[in-house]
């Protein structure tokens, strides 16, 4: 980096914090390479799932089925763990919480199991079988020889390694252990949405050489995302993540929507009707605080009284409590009124209060990212 900075031809519209900026994302990005879309060409075709215990691997193979079956695929979740009971029922439990095939047949031994679960997907049409494997708290002897097993017999066209984010450096020598039995082709890094900074992600693509295929968000069925280097390095650099944005809010808000919204901030009759409204979209989109880490940052704005979700509830409760006046023209409302208003939502007048707040910086915000020139320049610079 300080090479390149020295030699950095400089961008006067640039502060010197933004270029040194624009350096590092570009080496990170260098790092981690291009997005590495799944191997599934095949048909049937297997993608195993490997890592130790307690790194949810589990719930990533449940996710993994469910964001194939979005893709128009159909996947076959494949309980794999010998010696752990708990861990199949805990796969087939998913599996129907959330309309998920699974093998239900007993397991035996590793290689008649998977010779009985190929057949079933190939009776039943099954595109992609997710082989869910035994998790240890460290790596031993008789769980290498399982996966070798798989491999050697089976091919899978993907072999991916499940590990936490907030591991960090620990997780280079179980993955270089994995990869070392079987050849790993990618990893899945969970937890994202947490405080790790992606540390971990950069640390496994220098060290083994292989991509990232995806990232856990969350805790919800849906919260898996495609690796894409350049957004995520994005993020870490505090420069935000608006095409991932861009696809959430497309899938939650449709364009006539979108345009009405644009057109109620630019006039500023945006108003309580339109905020709760949006509310509803922001839940499709994994609620504000999802949002909030794909957006840049922006100087002088704080936007941490919008990171509880229970809020949403809260505030919907007191949106319907108004009058179609009030929630047309908010600053009618006086003491009275909110007394009022929070005895008919059940809610404190404390409450109230601190939903006309957050509306008025909701407001503030969606006409400050109107004018938020900065986000254009950003991804130019890329």
């Amino acid at each position: 980096m300080e090479e390149e900075a020295r030699t950095e031809k400089v961008i006067e519209s640039l502060t010197p914090a933004e270029q040194i900026i624009t350096i590092l994302y570009r080496e990170l990005v260098s790092i981690l390479g291009e997005a590495s879309p799944l191997n599934i060409s095949g048909k049937p075709s297997l993608i195993m799932l490997v890592g130790l215990q307690g790194n949810g691997k589990t719930t990533t193979a449940a996710k993994l089925a469910y964001f194939l079956k979005n893709k128009g695929k159909k996947a076959l979740l494949i309980p794999f763990d010998f010696k752990r009971p708990a861990a199949r029922e805990q796969l087939l439990s998913l599996a129907k919480a959330n309309a998920l095939y699974a093998f239900e047949e007993p397991l035996t031994s590793p290689e008649d199991t998977l010779k009985r679960a190929l057949s079933h997907m190939e009776q039943n049409g099954f595109d992609i079988g997710i082989i869910d494997t035994a998790g240890r708290k460290e790596i031993d002897p008789e769980m290498m020889e399982e996966l070798k097993t798989v491999n050697e017999k089976f091919r899978p066209g993907e072999i991916l390694f499940v590990s936490d984010s907030t591991i960090g450096q620990g997780a280079l020598k179980v993955a270089k252990g994995f990869d070392e039995a079987v050849p790993l082709t990618g990893g899945i890094f969970t937890k994202f949405d947490s405080s790790a900074k992606g540390g971990s992600i950069i640390s496994f693509r220098y060290v083994t050489g292989k991509p990232i295929k995806f990232i856990g968000t969350g805790e919800k069925i849906e919260d898996l995302e495609e690796f894409h280097p350049d957004r995520i390095i994005s993020r870490i650099v505090g420069r935000g993540d608006i095409a991932s944005l861009a696809e959430k809010a497309a899938n939650a808000i449709s364009e006539e929507e979108s345009k009405e919204l644009l057109q109620k901030i630019q006039t500023d009759s945006f108003d309580l009707n339109d905020f709760k409204r949006e509310l509803e979209g922001i839940k499709k989109m994994g609620g504000f605080s999802a949002i909030l880490s794909s957006l840049p940052m922006i100087p002088g704005m704080n936007l941490s009284a919008f990171d509880d979700e229970e809020m949403l509830k809260k505030t919907e409760a007191i949106i319907n409590g108004m009058t179609k006046e009030e929630r047309a023209n908010p600053d009618i409302i006086d003491g009275s009124r909110k007394r009022r208003i929070a005895k008919g939502s059940g809610v404190t007048k404390h409450d109230v209060n601190v939903l006309l707040k957050n509306f008025k910086t909701f407001r503030k915000m969606m006409k400050g990212m109107k004018n938020f020139k900065n986000i254009d320049k950003l991804l130019k610079m890329r």
